[in-house]
Parts: C-alpha cells; structure tokens; sequence
C-alpha cells in the first residue's frame, strides 16, 4: 500500500496564487478512507484531510493558505545595511493515509520535496510565464534575477530610504556592490557590504541607508559617509549571490541619482511587490491629509425634568488619509505602480517612521505616452489603525 504523487508544487511557491497538489493511493477501497496531508514549517505545522475524488480515486490539496499562516513578515527597519526579510518560510509537505474503524492515520506517509513560500502579488499571466528556478541562485554563471519592476534608474533626496529584497537559496551569502561617483561622473570608491545566509533578506539601498554605513559593515573598512556623492551626482547598486567564485546571481544595477530639489512635502510610501520584495515610490507634487473622524453621541438630561436636552459626545475615533500626487511618470514606472495599488502591505514614511497604511484607490487605469501624453496618478492611502479621543 502506498500512496503517489501526481502532481507536486514548485520550489518556490507565492502564497498569493492557488496551487494544487493532486495524490493517489492504491488502498482507497479501504473503509472511511481519507487522505491527510501534514503542512509542517520551521516552528508550526496543520493537518489537512480530504475525500477521494470519486471517478479517479485522487485527492487534492490546496496548501496555500495554509503555508501562509507560516510567514512572519517583518516590517522593514530604517537601519543600514542587510536585514532579515521575513516574507518567505521553508515548508515541506507530507501526504498520508486515514482508514479503518474507527479511522486512523496510517504512519511514514509519503514526503513532497521541500518548497519556499513567499508573501507574493503576481498575477496569473505573470505567475504563469515566471520562472522560480530563476529567482534563487542557479547554475548558470552571471544569471541575472528579477526581484523588482522599478526603473533602472531613477532619482531620491540624500534624506530617503530604499529597499530591494532577495530570496536565497541555504548555505549562499548574499552582497551588495556599491559604487560612488564624483559630480564628473567618474568612479570615486567602490565596496561591498555582505549579509547572513537567511532564507530572505533586504537591502537599503537608500542614499541614508548607504551614508550610515558603519565602517564595520563594509569591504574597505570605511564608513558610508566617505566620498559619499554630492548634489545631482549618482551611486551605482545591485546584489548579488556568491556562493561559489565562478557562480555568481545578480540583479540589474540600479542607478541613484541624489536630487534634493523638493518643492512640496515629499512623501514617500514602500511596498511589497509582486516578487515578495520590498518598492518605494516618493510622490513628489502636492500631497494633502485630511482626517475622518467618526463621533458616538447620545442624548441627555441635563435635569430631573428633562427640560434641557442635548447631544454629547460618547466617544470620538478619527484616522488620518493621504491624497499623493505623482511626478509624471513613464510607460514603464506607470505599469510597475500597479504593484502598490493590490499591494498586500504598504508603509508611509511619516516623521522617520514607517507607518502602516491601506491604498483606497480601487481602480488603476494604465495609461501610455502614445494615447495619453505626459501622465501623474493620484492616490488616497489611509493610516492602518484608529486614534481614539475618549
């Protein structure tokens, strides 16, 4: 008696989208059978059952959900350097058998191979044609990886935070390349700021991420804030993945260009994108709050006789909302913001604090240069949480 796997899920797996893991058994003729199917991560696990299929005998487990209960993510911290991601969890799956009277769990089972889930947004036409092997380290030297849609180029005031996220495969280190350029554009110092061998980890990319590096976190034993790039010039960053000298993964190179030109309050908002990593996009136009304040009153008697009666407040709650405006955006930065708009979790740099936020713009019109002209969006993104005036 023995129990197959028909079809198994991919190693990397993103908790966003359904996937199903179809099994077989040749004792399904036993009485009160049933299928069970053990979902165990690093510090939890559930058990799941399920009937056979009556015209093929199969089972089928649809374990998404479950694995991603698992994942602990972790707001980002405005530290420098590397940070424990948070948005990815090792889980293994394995399926067994329940039967008898009264019905029990048959031992051994048989065990799937071991997948990583990650707190993911993609879209099916885009789950669909994306290839996991390739966003872990691979076999191929020089493999770039996608973890971000945002712009290969693009600008931030020396003040900003930044974060690009990686996924890493056990036993590989990941690093940052940095380089600083002069006002001439000419190389002024290159170094390496190397991380843990986590499951996920982040990098803050940012230019006040990079001017508070330590001396202790860097290749040349140098803090950040050495050579750092003056006004409109530019630093150079990517990550990569060295687990072998002739075998390195990388991502694109982002190029930084510091522009502390700012007419309106800034305001700056993370995201987590469709790879599972972690975007920002500062709106730099007008932006405006407003606050919503929801008021409990009741009657009352001001007199015995009730001849002076009025409304009091019971209790007053009131949240805080945004209206950012963008820049004027290309083709492609339009598309990539779609990202923030069913974005799973979003953060709002107020007063050095990342504070979680909730996109009220249901709808998103991608628009193109060759129809539209020269495009901005506007969103509204509301605070996360009540304030309570007693």
């Amino acid at each position: 008696m023995s129990i197959s796997i028909i079809s198994s899920l991919p190693s990397l797996l993103p908790v966003g989208n359904s996937d199903v893991v179809v099994v077989s058994s040749d004792n399904t003729a036993s009485a009160n059978f049933r299928y069970v199917c053990d979902v165990s991560g690093s510090v939890s696990s559930a058990r799941l059952k399920c009937d056979k299929l009556p015209t093929t005998n199969h089972g089928f487990f649809g374990v998404s959900k479950v694995v991603e209960t698992l994942i602990a993510p972790k707001v980002p911290q405005l530290t420098s350097g590397w940070q424990d991601g948070g948005y990815a969890v090792n889980t293994n799956l394995t399926f067994r058998e329940e039967y008898g009277s009264p019905p029990t769990v048959a031992t051994g089972g048989t065990a799937s191979t071991s997948l990583i889930a990650w707190q993911a947004a993609f879209r099916q036409q885009d789950y669909a044609s994306f290839q996991p092997s390739g966003y872990q380290a691979n076999t191929v030297s020089g493999a770039t990886v996608t973890v971000s849609n945002r712009p290969s180029a693009y600008t931030m005031a020396s003040g900003q935070h930044d974060f690009l996220g990686f996924l890493i495969k056990a036993g590989s280190t990941p690093k940052a390349e940095i380089t600083y350029n002069d006002s001439s554009g000419a190389s002024a110092r290159m170094f390496t700021v190397t991380g843990n061998s986590n499951l996920s980890n982040y990098f803050n990319l940012g230019p006040l991420g990079l001017y508070n590096l330590t001396s202790a976190q860097t290749s040349d034993s140098i803090a950040g804030t050495v050579k750092f790039p003056p006004a409109d010039a530019t630093y150079t960053v990517r990550l990569i993945l060295d687990d072998a000298a002739a075998d390195k993964d990388r991502t694109a190179t982002y190029t930084i260009t510091i522009d502390n030109c700012e007419r309106y309050d800034d305001l700056q908002v993370f995201f987590r994108n469709m790879f599972g990593g972690i975007d920002s996009y500062t709106f730099t136009r007008m932006n405006r709050q407003r606050v919503d304040v929801d008021r409990k009153t009741y009657g009352y008697n001001a007199s015995v006789y009730g001849d002076d009666v009025y409304d009091k407040q019971w209790s007053v709650t009131y949240r805080d909302t945004y209206t950012l405006t963008s820049d004027w955006l290309t083709d492609a930065q339009f598309t990539w913001l779609q990202e923030m708009i069913y974005s799973p979790e979003c953060w709002l740099l107020l007063n050095s604090a990342l504070v979680p936020v909730i996109v009220q713009t249901n709808s998103y019109n991608i628009r193109k240069r060759v129809v539209d002209k020269l495009q901005q969006i506007s969103v509204d993104v509301r605070v996360g949480y009540e304030n309570t005036a007693l």
